[in-house]
């Protein structure tokens, strides 16, 4: 069986997917987006907290894990729930995922991913077909500017985003907001054009951006990209969700 790496299990998740479901977070991102709310999935390596001795990151195998989550099976049923798996990113450990997803399937689980969408398009597909439901961020539209952001080039994850949204494959729109950063509104107009070409009425949701994983880049030693940087007032929300409700698009 294949082995994966992951840093963290969360129970009883409202927000990864349909119903109350486990989340399991995979460790090791090609990305280093500043605003990056969890360090610790970044390195595909296993960490030590500076502080506290904690270890952040275990490796498992995808019988071992599926044990782990079907613990909550009696939650899903309930609540028509499921498995999400996150990141880091989902799609750096492909062949891991394919092979979970595939358990999950062959005992009629419901299976989400969230991703950037940053892998091949054949890396892509192959794990998309996998899943059930798939939540994706669009950080920025402008190549440079997401560059500047993430250290990558989104080219990638448009083409990724595009064949998704015209697939027809259940899936969500996630734009993480960051005041000041990437929230013009030559970015939301580019984001709302773009979705509303490949799916109208495409399910966009607008993630408030937080400081909650400030205290974790302590205890990693490294210092916090955008120290004065506050997460968006109700103002700065309602003008978001103004523009992009201009489009042939559901948002929320």
């Amino acid at each position: 069986m294949t082995r994966g790496v992951i840093f963290n299990l969360a129970h009883y998740a409202v927000h990864d997917g349909p119903g109350i479901r486990t989340t399991v977070f995979l460790k090791g991102c090609p990305l280093r987006c500043v605003w990056c709310c969890s360090p610790q999935s970044q390195s595909f390596e296993p960490e030590r907290s500076l502080t506290d001795e904690k270890v952040y990151g275990r490796e498992v195998g995808v019988e071992e894990l599926f044990a782990e989550v079907w613990r909550d099976a009696p939650f899903w049923r309930r609540s028509r729930g499921g498995v999400t798996l996150s990141g880091g990113e989902v799609l750096s450990q492909p062949d891991f995922v394919v092979e979970f997803l595939g358990v999950c399937r062959a005992h009629n689980v419901h299976t989400a991913i969230e991703t950037s969408l940053f892998a091949s398009p054949e890396v892509f597909r192959r794990v998309a077909e996998a899943a059930d439901f798939i939540q994706f961020d669009v950080k920025a539209m402008d190549g440079a500017l997401h560059r500047k952001l993430t250290g990558r080039d989104n080219e990638v994850i448009l083409l990724n985003a595009a064949w998704l949204l015209q697939s027809g494959k259940d899936c969500l729109v996630r734009f993480p907001m960051v005041p000041g950063v990437n929230d013009s509104e030559e970015e939301l107009r580019a984001l709302g054009a773009f979705v509303e070409k490949r799916r109208e009425w495409a399910d966009v949701e607008i993630l408030k951006y937080h400081r909650l994983g400030v205290g974790i880049y302590e205890e990693l030693g490294r210092s916090y990209a955008l120290p004065d940087v506050q997460p968006p007032t109700e103002a700065e929300l309602a003008k978001a969700k103004e523009i992009l409700g201009g489009y042939k698009i559901k948002v929320f």
